[in-house]
């Protein structure tokens, strides 16, 4: 084996884990009820984050933005298993990764029903999907978010059984 073939295969090797790694700090930051201190760190600057039933937003900012207010309005607690990620590592700087989502999460329904005034209570979900992302590495060597799109395909109450 050549030195530069070994060489390749460690930067593909790395590459993949620090990706990984990204993947791991995103679910980490959405079961912390989307916790801007660390996903301002997994993506660019000018990254877009979008979800079929949630939206597409462009720009870190208007992402964590984004993020924040579905934590406070929508999704009030959450349990995210990022599952068989795919990494393309197309050269130095650049990959594309998808990965299946299975959450569990407690959905806020309306928050007041027109006739009584009241709250209503969360309904506990088994959500799932389909992420799709393109990533890059930055002028300091981390890897993180150019773009993130969840494909959600299913969403049905957990089962509320009586043991």
């Amino acid at each position: 084996m050549s030195q530069h073939n070994l060489e390749q295969r460690l930067h593909y090797l790395e590459a993949c884990e620090a990706i990984r790694g990204l993947i791991g700090r995103y679910a980490t930051a959405a079961d912390q009820r989307n916790n801007s201190a660390i996903l301002q760190h997994v993506f660019h600057e000018d990254a877009i984050w979008c979800a079929n039933g949630f939206g597409e937003y462009q720009g870190r900012q208007n992402i964590l933005n984004a993020l924040s207010e579905i934590a406070e309005a929508q999704v009030l607690w959450s349990l995210h298993i990022m599952a068989m990620p795919d990494i393309e590592v197309i050269d130095q700087n650049h990959a594309n990764a998808s990965w299946m989502l299975w959450e569990v999460c407690n959905l806020a329904e309306e928050s007041t029903t027109a006739a009584t005034d009241q709250v209503k209570p969360a309904t506990t979900c088994c959500l799932g999907g389909f992420y799709k992302t393109e990533v890059s590495r930055n002028e300091q060597g981390e890897w993180k978010f150019d773009r993130v799109e969840l494909n959600l395909t299913f969403n049905q109450p957990y089962p509320n059984t009586a043991i």
